[in-house]
């Protein structure tokens, strides 16, 4: 009978060193599970990021190239602060061909505000800048200055609107940006 016991306390021995065994094997399973999952992970979330980080070095080169935007008409500042009397200022400006094909195009400026008892049209004859028509191939740019000279404009706050118009689409498009300025004593 002795015999018979010692038979049951080993099978019982057995069974927990098995469970034993089986829960260490489920546990190395997971971990190696977690880690190779997680090692996947990181490689495609490495590729990501660097497709990520391509695109926005390439809109960035784009951007530069075409003067601070991918816009059809780009000045860098929309805002002007304090041109001195007497001064000229050289508002810096990039047009491009947004189009799949050659087209011509013409860019203009429109005074909307000034100072009060003052003529928008005296404003603009102030205000200097190419007439003439520009032929651009598909994505061409095409940057250039507009030069508003202050010496005849009295104090105050202006505001004008350069629009880009492409001449020979079907029908005729324009893109603008307006440009506010303030002229201050020296």
């Amino acid at each position: 009978m002795k015999r018979h016991s010692r038979e049951k306390r080993n099978s019982k021995k057995g069974a927990i060193e098995l469970s034993m065994t089986t829960i260490i094997i489920v546990v190395i399973g997971v971990t190696i599970l977690t880690l190779g999952l997680r090692w996947i992970y990181n490689i495609f979330g490495g590729l990501e990021e660097q497709q990520q980080e391509l695109e926005r070095l390439t809109k960035d080169q784009i951007t530069e190239i075409l003067g601070g935007s991918d816009d059809a008409i780009n000045v860098p500042t929309s805002v002007i602060d304090g041109i001195k009397k007497g001064e000229s200022y050289n508002l810096r400006l990039a047009a491009r061909n947004k189009y799949p094909e050659a087209h011509r195009f013409k860019y203009d400026i429109t005074i909307e505000n000034a100072p009060e008892n003052f003529s928008l049209e005296t404003v603009l004859s102030n205000v200097l800048w190419t007439t003439s028509e520009l032929q651009l191939d598909s994505g061409e740019g095409f940057k250039d200055f507009v030069i508003i000279k202050t010496s005849n404009l009295p104090l105050g706050t202006y505001k004008m609107r350069i629009t880009l118009s492409c001449l020979d689409c079907t029908p005729m498009q324009s893109d603008s940006v307006p440009v506010i300025f303030e002229i201050v004593l020296k």
